[in-house]
């Protein structure tokens, strides 16, 4: 099984974005209350290109819906 990662997502004007994203109303019988304002994570991909520069391409994130 996979390592499940924990993410705090805080925006400069929104405040915590990530608020309540691992209780019982959120995510049901999966909640987490020791990490209740993160947002589980189950995988994050990356990529990027070294052409001549470097390119970032996009971030993909996959967590309970």
């Amino acid at each position: 099984m996979a390592n499940l990662i924990y993410l705090t997502l805080n925006g400069e004007k929104q405040g915590l974005i990530s608020a309540g994203c691992c209780s019982l109303d959120s995510i049901g019988n999966k909640a987490q209350l020791l990490h209740l304002d993160h947002i589980m994570v189950y995988e994050l991909t990356h990529g990027l290109s070294r052409d001549q520069n470097v390119n970032h391409h996009s971030v993909t994130i996959k967590k309970p819906v």
